[in-house]
């Protein structure tokens, strides 16, 4: 069906008249109103978000929520007692939570991408004007600078731009292209400007759309994801197989009857609810949710749910210095004329020389904003390309002048200049040179050696905040490296003002090879005159030992880095380009906001660890005691003994409120481990403990029937009793290292747990399965006696020691496993 809509979309462009209007002109209203009305327009499906079927999908008719409703019938054709139908309640309550945090997510992520969404320069009507990206028409005239990126196919009618094009052939390299050439969605621009009129529109586009060029944008290997994944699918398994062969035992163990079929619903229903741990599924998605509505309120557009994961993970983050230390604000402190020509002809012809490249850098900027657009026409132009470092043009009088980086033009160096240079370089400040060339621009290079006539002394200035965020990085176990384009010296007294450790110990890249990256990387934290294919290999050398690695930036020249690294974050304030290749955008190009992130996402995957094990301990339980009580069943002894409202202590208390309570508390600490490690860690040995005393109790029952009154309901009451105050050892555990917020909560549900069970036991009846007096208070045929209370507490009493016992050991050994391998990777 998608297929057959793009093949009539290119079969309408093909068809459509081709609008050859000049490029400084572009379409006029009436031609823009006729491709509307044919269906020209450049409209594309929007993935950041999810839509409502997605919501509704992830939240109701999850795999887990179908076994429920299944189970929810087979509980109503057996009539079972309305207190077995409480599972649901918990269940509904998570799903609306869950609904609401996504709409509100996607409500709030959809309003920012109002500001950070691409938008496009456009020719209409003699008129540059600024259009989102799905209000393009087909013949459009769009105007690329340095920075954008394409988003729709066209054809290039003016100018000459060098353009990236590694989401099409996975090579970094540019590519100069011409009037005649086409240009692909998807792509962006390096330097130069052209004017290109569309040929492709939509789903017709190389690239299916804006948004689409984030399919080039890596997208991040999320390890809660992942491991969720995998105890969904595991667990899912389980309890298909497990309800074919409780059925199956029902059907050639029993007689079939209606009263035989609604004691197998209520073990069945038992068994099942208490395996499946659906509200992990729900808690991930709120906890998530609610990440991405902290960030939204901060001032932070996430582009992909599970990049708040690899952030709080990043122990390591990289900095491009321009926009992040720094604001971009440029300013001309000096002018150093070095020739016989006067300090006004210098800046007249610098200004043509931006004017006539179009560069629409910080330095380009700040010389236009002081010295004027200029007055000379060029002939030939070279835009400025962070490859090599500077931009030049030939004018029609013949003069051929350079502006660029020092050392990087070839030029005679002199003392007093290198002097000159390190000075600027040692205040904090950028050099920038001009130079003179007595030979024409050809083939897009500098045909003669130049001479250097005049320094330009630029201060960048430093953000307010940057130093205290530098700081909190160092503070919470985030190492800093700051990466640039800039002269070292420069970079390195810029980061050691802001407080960046090691920054005396600064390298220059310029001629390191890429094969080298990987022995610089940790012995250096500031790099200076880094190419953007060696800020690429920095993040990826970053990698391959191990870490985590956090990029920021604004620019073309960190695009590269930002598709490689494991978390990318931009500023609204940067390119297009760079925008849609990260994963976050701050939206007010505050630097302050980067820890927030950081904490942000710690707390998420540190209390989603936590509550985590809750859910999963129910599920060790379930399988385990499952499996024993079918083997019984199968041998003619008892069956799975307990109902869905027997778990309500457990279920509602310690793993519904305790999990949602912690998962809300603030929590800043680094994270170590695996995520499925850690939860398992504390789940195993919990559910296994709560098997261990669920079994003693039943071992003591063959031991001594006469002790429970031969009733199989006294015995399974002991049981609930038991495994349900055992459930709050887990909690306790995982509200380790208590703090005031961690002790309320355990306080609170412990007070809450103990009232429960007062009275239930004499009014309610959820917990027990005795046989109720008059009004179905206790006080029946079937009771519990002062001894029985004493097994209770003395199982409770052992397997408490046991599970500590247990703990500790399990604790140590994983602790000491993951000292042993960072030991090896620091090796």
């Amino acid at each position: 069906m998608a297929s057959n809509k793009v093949e009539l979309l290119k079969q309408k462009i093909a068809e459509a008249e081709v609008y050859e209007t000049d490029f400084l002109v572009g379409l006029n209203d009436e031609q823009v109103q006729s491709r509307i009305d044919d269906g020209l327009v450049n409209k594309n499906k929007k993935t950041v978000t999810k839509t409502t079927w997605q919501i509704l999908k992830d939240n109701v008719f999850t795999f887990f929520n179908i076994i429920f409703f299944c189970i929810c019938i087979m509980l109503l054709i057996a009539r079972a007692n309305p207190k077995d139908f409480f599972f649901i309640l918990p269940i509904t309550g998570n799903i609306v939570l869950g609904l609401a945090a996504d709409f509100r997510a996607r409500a709030l992520v959809n309003k920012l991408s109002l500001v950070t969404n691409p938008r496009q320069s456009v020719m209409r009507n003699e008129k540059e004007l600024m259009l989102a990206s799905d209000e393009l028409v087909l013949s459009d005239i769009i105007v690329l600078r340095a920075g954008d990126q394409v988003c729709a196919d066209a054809v290039i009618v003016g100018g000459k731009a060098s353009f990236n094009e590694s989401s099409i052939t996975g090579e970094s390299d540019s590519i100069s292209k011409e009037v005649g050439d086409e240009v692909l969605s998807g792509t962006y621009v390096v330097s130069g400007i052209v004017y290109a009129r569309v040929t492709k529109i939509g789903a017709a586009s190389y690239i299916e759309g804006v948004t689409a060029a984030a399919k080039n944008f890596s997208r991040p290997q999320s390890e809660i994801k992942k491991s969720c994944l995998y105890v969904f699918r595991l667990t899912g398994t389980i309890a298909i197989v497990f309800a074919i062969a409780m059925t199956l035992i029902w059907l050639f163990k029993s007689e079939i009857s209606y009263e035989s079929y609604s004691e197998h619903a209520v073990s069945f229903a038992g068994s099942l609810v208490a395996m499946i741990p659906a509200g992990l599924y729900l808690l991930s998605s709120i906890t998530l949710g609610v990440g991405v509505i902290n960030l939204g309120r901060k001032q932070v557009n996430v582009q992909e749910l599970f990049c708040i994961e690899t952030l709080a993970r990043a122990d390591v983050i990289c900095f491009d210095k321009t926009g992040t230390l720094t604001d971009g604000t440029l300013t001309i402190k000096d002018l150093y004329n070095h020739s016989d020509m006067s300090d006004d002809d210098i800046k007249m012809n610098m200004a043509s020389l931006v004017a006539s490249t179009m560069d629409t850098n910080g330095t380009a900027a700040a010389i236009a904003k002081s010295f004027g657009k200029g007055k000379k026409k060029a002939v030939a132009v070279i835009p400025f390309d962070s490859a090599y470092k500077y931009s030049a043009a030939t004018f029609e009088d013949g003069e051929t002048y350079v502006l660029g980086a020092y050392g990087f033009v070839d030029a005679k160096p002199t003392p007093e200049i290198d002097k000159m240079i390190k000075k600027m370089a040692a205040a904090g400040d950028r050099a920038v040179c001009f130079y003179r060339c007595q030979k024409p621009l050809k083939n897009d290079k500098l045909q003669a050696k130049c001479e250097l006539i005049a320094v330009l002394d630029i201060a960048d200035h430093i953000k307010e905040d940057a130093s205290d965020n530098i700081n909190w990085f160092i503070s919470n176990g985030v190492d800093v490296k700051v990466i640039s384009g800039d002269d070292p010296i420069t970079v390195a007294k810029i980061a050691n003002q802001v407080g960046v450790p090691n920054a005396a110990n600064y390298i220059s890249m310029d001629g390191v090879a890429l094969e080298d990256i990987p022995e610089l990387v940790n012995n250096h934290s500031v790099f200076g005159r880094v190419s953007p294919t060696q800020k690429e290999a920095i993040v990826s050398a970053l990698q391959a030992q191990g870490h985590k690695v956090a990029m920021t930036g604004d620019g073309v020249n960190d695009i590269l880095a930002l598709k490689k690294a494991d978390c990318s974050i931009c500023m609204a304030s940067g390119s297009s380009a760079a925008r849609n290749s990260a994963h976050m955008i701050v939206m007010d190009n505050t630097f302050s906001h980067l820890p927030d992130v950081v904490a942000e996402g710690r707390r998420v995957v540190n209390n989603l660890q936590r509550t985590s094990s809750l859910f999963l301990s129910k599920t060790v339980f379930a399988i385990v005691l499952s499996l024993v009580f079918m083997i019984t069943s199968i041998c003619g002894g008892p069956s799975y003994p307990f109902s869905t409202s027997n778990m309500i202590l457990w279920e509602s208390i310690t793993i519904g409120c305790g999990g949602f309570l912690l998962a809300l508390e603030p929590s800043k600490e680094p994270i170590t481990g695996t995520f499925l490690g850690n939860v398992l860690k504390t789940a195993l040995v919990s559910g296994t403990v709560q098997t261990l005393s669920v079994l003693v109790i039943y071992l003591s029952y063959l031991i001594a029937p006469d002790f429970y009154m031969g009733s199989r309901t006294v015995v399974s009451t002991c049981a609930v009793y038991a495994f349900s105050f055992l459930s709050y050892l887990t909690l306790f555990k995982n509200c380790l290292k208590l703090n005031k917020y961690r002790t309320t909560v355990f306080v609170v549900l412990a007070v809450v747990g103990i009232a429960f069970v007062t009275l239930d036991y004499y009014f309610f009846g959820f917990l027990s399965n005795l046989v109720r007096g008059p009004g179905g208070r206790a006080g029946g045929s079937e009771y519990l006696s002062i001894y029985h209370w004493i097994v209770i507490i003395s199982d409770i009493a052992v397997m408490s020691i046991i599970y500590i016992l247990v703990s500790m050991y399990v604790d140590r050994a994983y602790i000491n496993r993951f000292k042993k391998e960072d030991s090896k990777n620091e090796g």
